[in-house]
Formats: C-alpha cells, sequence, structure tokens
C-alpha cells in the first residue's frame, strides 16, 4: 500500500543492513563514553598520586606493594615493623631506660634506624610520583612529598644529633682502667675478702664545672650483695684520721705512718705531686680516685670494685633535671650559707614536715652543719641518695635524659662501665634494695684516732646482715 504523500519513509533507519544509521548509533554512544571516562580519569588523576604520596610518608612501600612487592616489603619492614618496634620496646621496658640510653649499640641502632625511616620515605614516594598515570598532575604529589619528608626528617636528624652527643658523654664520663680487676684490694696479697659482694665508692666534693682537683667531702661505700641485691651504705667521715696505704706504694711511702692530714684531703694531695699521682696512673681513671680508694680499702680490709666521682655543686643540676625531691623531716633544720652561683637563696630553715627541694635547697641539705655536725650531715646525705633513688621513676629519666646527660658530662667520672652504672642506678632506684645505712662515726668509731681493725669487723658484720637479710644493730 502506497503512504500518503505527506508521511514521511522511515524503513531506511529500521533497517539493520543499513550501515549509515549503525554508524550514527555508534559514534552518539562513543561520544557519551569518552566524555565520562575523561571526567572520571580527570578525577582519578587527581586523587590518586596524592593518597599515594600520603600513604607513602605514613607506610613506606605500602602503595607499591602490588606494582613492586620485593621493594614495597623491604621498605615496609626497614621503615615501619622495625620503627614501630624498637618504639614499642622502649616504651616497655622504659623503667629501665638508663641501660638502653647507656647501650653504645643501642644508640648506634636508634641512629640507624632514624636515618632508614626518612630514607625509605624518601624512596617510596620518589617511587610513588615515578610511577603516577601518564597525563596525571605531578606538582600538587610532588610538593606533598617534599614537605613530608622534611617534616619527618627534622626530628630524625635531631635524633641521630641527640645519640651522637651522648655517645660522646658515655666516653666522657666512662672512664676505663683496661682491666676489670677491682680498684683496690682489702689485703696486701691482692686476695680478695668479699667475693660475694661488688662495692662502689661514692666520692663528691665542692667543687664546679671541670674541676677535679677536690676535698672529697662525700666519701660513701655502697656494698652490694650480689645474689640478692640487698644494699648497706656506710659513710665515711672527711675528717677520718691516719689512713694507711699498702706497704711498697708511693702513699705508704710518703707516709709510713699514715697520712697527717684528713681523709678528704687526700685526693688534692695526689693532684699536686705529679710524681706520686703518676704511680697511680690506670687507663684513663683519675689517680686521685685510685690513691683515696687503696687507702680506704687497704685501711678497712675492704675490696672496692669501682668508684663514683661528683662534683657536688653539679649534684644540684641533677636533682632540678630530675624535678626535685621530697623529704619528710622530723625537726628544723638550719639552712647553711649559698654556695657560688647558686639559683635560689635558702630559707633560714627548712622543716619540720614534709619538705620539697629543688636542686639547691637539697644541696644546702646535704651540706648544713649549723643543727648538728659532720656526722649528722653524713646522716642527710645518705637520706637524701636513698630519697632520689625510691622517687626517681624510669618514665622521668626517659623525658629528662638529654638534659641529664649533658649535666653528667662536667658533673660525674666513674670507673664502672655504661652498663654497671646503669645496673646500680636501676638497683638504687628500686629502694627496697636499700637495707641498711651507716656512719663511722662516735660512739661506733673515734675518727680522730680510728681503730681500723674495729672498722673493719663493723664492715664484715654489716656484710653479714644483708647477707642474711637481718637487722643491722648499729644502723
Amino acid at each position: 500500500m502506497a503512504l500518503p504523500p505527506d508521511r514521511p519513509d522511515f524503513t531506511d533507519l529500521a533497517t539493520p543492513s543499513d550501515h549509515k544509521a549503525l554508524k550514527r548509533l555508534a559514534d552518539m554512544d562513543s561520544s557519551t563514553s569518552t566524555a565520562t571516562s575523561t571526567t572520571g580519569d580527570a578525577a582519578s588523576s587527581l586523587r590518586s598520586p596524592t593518597r599515594a604520596v600520603v600513604g607513602a610518608l605514613l607506610v613506606p612501600g605500602a602503595p607499591s606493594l602490588f606494582r613492586r612487592t620485593a621493594l614495597s616489603a623491604a621498605l615496609i619492614l626497614l621503615g615501619f615493623v622495625i620503627p614501630v618496634a624498637t618504639v614499642v620496646v622502649a616504651l616497655v621496658r622504659r623503667n629501665e631506660i638508663t641501660s638502653l640510653a647507656l647501650d653504645k649499640n643501642f644508640l648506634l641502632a636508634a641512629q640507624t634506624i632514624a636515618v632508614l625511616f626518612v630514607l625509605t620515605r624518601l624512596v617510596s614516594v620518589t617511587e610513588v610520583i615515578r610511577s603516577r598515570a601518564e597525563g596525571s598532575p605531578r606538582r600538587m604529589a610532588s610538593s606533598l612529598a617534599i614537605i613530608g619528608v622534611i617534616l619527618l626528617a627534622v626530628p630524625a636528624v635531631w635524633s641521630v644529633a641527640r645519640a651522637r652527643d651522648l655517645s660522646g658523654v658515655i666516653s666522657d664520663v666512662f672512664v676505663s682502667s683496661g682491666s676489670d680487676e677491682p680498684l683496690a684490694y682489702g689485703t696486701s696479697d691482692g686476695a680478695s675478702t668479699d667475693d660475694d659482694f661488688q662495692t662502689i665508692l661514692l666520692l663528691g666534693g665542692d667543687e664546679g664545672p671541670g674541676r677535679w682537683a677536690l676535698r672529697t667531702d662525700t666519701m660513701i661505700l655502697v656494698t652490694i650483695h650480689e645474689e640478692s641485691g640487698r644494699i648497706a651504705m656506710i659513710s665515711i667521715p672527711r675528717n677520718m684520721n691516719k689512713m694507711q696505704f699498702p706497704p711498697g706504694s708511693a702513699m705508704a711511702n710518703e707516709f709510713p705512718k699514715g697520712f697527717p692530714d684528713l681523709a678528704n684531703a687526700i685526693y688534692p694531695y695526689v693532684f699536686s705531686h705529679e710524681d706520686i699521682a703518676a704511680t697511680y696512673v690506670r687507663g684513663d681513671l683519675q689517680p686521685e680516685a685510685i690513691a683515696l680508694a687503696s687507702g680506704i680499702s687497704y685501711s678497712m680490709n675492704i675490696t672496692i670494685d669501682d668508684y663514683v666521682l661528683v662534683n657536688m655543686q653539679g649534684f644540684l643540676e641533677i636533682i632540678d633535671a630530675l624535678g626535685g625531691v621530697t623529704l619528710t623531716l622530723d625537726e628544723k633544720l638550719p639552712m647553711p650559707g649559698n654556695i657560688p652561683g647558686a639559683k635560689t637563696q635558702y630559707p633560714p630553715f627548712i622543716g619540720p614536715g614534709e619538705v620539697t627541694m629543688d636542686g639547691t635547697t637539697a644541696l644546702g641539705f646535704a651540706r648544713s652543719r649549723s643543727a648538728d655536725s659532720d656526722y649528722g650531715r653524713m646522716g642527710r646525705q645518705r637520706q637524701l641518695l636513698t630519697a632520689i633513688a625510691s622517687q626517681v621513676e624510669g618514665s622521668d629519666i626517659l623525658l629528662r635524659f638529654p638534659n641529664l646527660a649533658e649535666i653528667m658530662r662536667w658533673t660525674v667520672r666513674t670507673s664502672l662501665s655504661a652498663g654497671e652504672f646503669s645496673s646500680l642506678v636501676d638497683r638504687l632506684r628500686s629502694g627496697a634494695s636499700i637495707k641498711e645505712s651507716v656512719g663511722l662515726i662516735p660512739p661506733l668509731i673515734n675518727p680522730g684516732n680510728p681503730n681500723f681493725a674495729d672498722i673493719s669487723n663493723l664492715i664484715n658484720a654489716l656484710q653479714a646482715s644483708i647477707r642474711d637479710n637481718v637487722d643491722f644493730p648499729y644502723a
């Protein structure tokens, strides 16, 4: 049937074999699809490199894990797993932070980890940017990568610098004799009479930064029972007379009847006599400390394994760095005159009751003789050491260690190794390990004319009491 003249003929469009019609439809679909794809790629290209850079900064290697598996695994291990594990170990062992911070191997490992922390992120962001899709924007991702690496590098560089400084402090403070032998034996034949004890001589004097020709007004023997860890402290009066020295030693030849001055003058005497000091040289140790240790050891028949020497003006800096110390005083204590360079003025009195002390006040508490005597001062020094040991937490040391380390550089010298020193600090910090505290003072001992055999017997009895964990009657 013929169509009316005014009706158009659409049969060509309905015929599949008409190539022109199919081409027009295909062109329309292609145009729509291309427009959608272009919009999606543009949005993806804006997001993908930036997100990948952020991922590379947080977990290096993660964005390229399925693209470059071996490289990514190495970056994740070195730049994320190991640093996180190190932080976890430090937090778990925060009460042993002294041991970690004074371990040169740990410090070297920390420096290496800090460098790898930055390098792995640098490698990872570089790989991400170079692997971006063709035509995707580079500027935003590159800028973010540069800023992110710099921000992460700053604390890493600071950590490396602090670790290197601390390694220098360790070298300065922990001087070596080059031998594992004790500093001085209690008998002239070199036989040890107390093998189950470690004894350390703590020395302190009122000297300032870097000056070591001091009078040792503080002398305390810290004797530790190795098996149980129990500790006793024995104060030696600064005015102890007639200190004896091992036969054949330079000081024994100089003073065959005993040192004619007070015990606190031995250190400066040896310091000012180079010929005598030369005979006491042992590695990098202070010969003056060796001479004093030999006199105490021989006179009191006790083996001294090591010494710790502290400039007492620096001691107040250590207490300040630790945040102070609190003691409970039974009575009012008159304070001494201020030392040169004191940070605060002493009040006329402190106590009675609970007193929170900064370093300056604590040093005044340890130095005051106005209320009693040298012997009372010795007791306060032991009280102060015990309080510091019991109140300092591992977290305090962790937070304040950079300042502590710098103070120790000019305040402390010791023949202990870094490991032995940290072990001593941990033992003292437990507080409960300090079982007994005694002073070699009247009526037990007459420092002006001491009977050294009685002193030896007293020390032997004290060591027996901490070995057997019983009360010492004269403490």
